[in-house]
């Protein structure tokens, strides 16, 4: 093409503003805050919230939007690293370091912000933050109602950028020391407000709650649960409710030992992992679109892997199987959800669509995700937790 034919054709574009925003909502996320620096006018409407929130959402894909990459974090492990599994494009996530504190943990990713709570050098928490890892942008979070020292508090965040532009904060907060009397208080960035106290409830010793560990799905915010029963939160309505849990099975006296509670398409999942001497089952448990109860979807070994790929070596330790980190992703096919695990080093997946088990990321030849530290004597004997990561450039607008 003739060179003053390009250079007439990108000045058009340059001086019209739509056409520039439609080309530039069809960019990745990176891309874009990389060309900030381009021009004062293209700095201002790459930073504006409303062209962020048409980006955001021109990623979404049948009403939802689909992680990037998953961040795993050893549990039990305080840092702002982690290791980055690619979904769709390899993808430079920036580690937390941006963050000024001695330590820092990850509670919830929701739809491209995360919830963390940092930690002095005791390990005893200082403070919370919500952040948005691609842009590196941070805000400390403030309650009205601070928690009552050695009683229990969870901080749970409900985000969904293609319904909303605003987030809400919800707490889970102990009124009395092993009292299992619980009120939640909910701020709303809408509003940039607090409502304290919003809901009572009361929930019993053997009910085994997992209030650290949230998913929010469908308008929902729902808590993972080791009992019968759990709870979930409607947050437009603020409307506090009950669901089942699925019963596990008990025969030959096998054990729960792992719970990895999550969403995908709209659909809630739970993957349950099992305590025997050498136990590679995997039992994939979906919520009936009606919340009536849970129904047992696949049964998996995923000792099956071994036969596929050959260099994998599970269930060599006598307490551990050598998987974790279970997440649920889409598939291209999109009528199930694929299963994504970290498997003694290697990401694999099984995709429910066809049956297999595949290969989603390899670091390469004699290379292992994870490596033995401090407390770990085996790389099978840490615990993986997934983290969605979703590229965003959202901005908050409450700061």
């Amino acid at each position: 093409m003739n060179p003053k034919l390009m250079i007439s054709s990108a000045e058009k574009i340059g001086n019209n503003q739509d056409l520039l925003a439609q080309i530039l909502l069809r960019l990745p996320a990176k891309s874009l805050i990389k060309f900030k620096c381009v021009s004062k006018q293209w700095l201002s409407l790459i930073s504006n919230p409303q062209f962020c929130l048409s980006h955001t959402r021109h990623q979404g894909d049948e009403g939802f939007l689909h992680p990037t990459a998953l961040l795993l974090k050893v549990q039990y492990i305080v840092s702002p690293e982690f290791d980055v599994v690619p979904l769709k494009h390899f993808s430079q996530v920036p580690f937390f370091h941006y963050i000024s504190t001695s330590g820092l943990d990850i509670l919830q990713s929701c739809n491209g912000l995360f919830v963390c709570e940092a930690l002095d050098d005791d390990l005893n928490v200082s403070g919370y933050f919500i952040c948005n890892p691609t842009t590196k942008q941070f805000k400390k979070l403030s309650f009205l109602q601070n928690p009552i020292k050695d009683c229990e508090f969870y901080v749970s965040l409900a985000f969904d950028p293609l319904q909303s532009p605003h987030y809400k904060i919800i707490v889970v907060r102990e009124v009395l020391e092993n009292s299992f009397i619980f009120v939640l208080d909910i701020y709303a960035s809408e509003s940039d407000s607090w409502k304290v106290a919003t809901t009572i409830f009361e929930t019993k010793e053997e009910a085994c709650m997992a209030f650290e560990n949230a998913v929010f799905c469908n308008g929902k915010l729902h808590w993972n649960s080791y009992g019968n029963q759990s709870f979930y939160l409607d947050v437009e309505k603020e409307r506090l409710q009950m669901m089942p849990m699925p019963t596990t099975l008990r025969e030959n006296h096998r054990l729960e030992i792992y719970r990895y509670f999550d969403e995908c398409g709209g659909r809630l999942h739970l993957a349950v992992t099992y305590h025997a001497f050498i136990d590679l089952d995997l039992h994939v448990h979906q919520m009936a679109s009606d919340y009536s109860h849970w129904f047992l979807k696949h049964r998996l070994n995923v000792g099956d892997a071994m036969k596929v790929f050959p260099e994998l070596n599970l269930g060599c330790h006598p307490f551990s199987s050598g998987f974790s980190g279970v997440s649920f992703v889409g598939s291209e096919r999109k009528e199930e959800a694929k299963v994504v695990i970290w498997a003694d080093g290697k990401i694999i997946c099984y995709d429910f669509n066809d049956g297999a088990w595949k290969m989603m990321h390899d670091p390469g030849p004699g290379l292992k995700i994870g490596t033995p530290i401090e407390h770990y004597n085996h790389l099978h004997e840490q615990r993986f937790i997934p983290y969605k990561y979703f590229e965003s450039v959202y901005v908050f607008e409450d700061m």
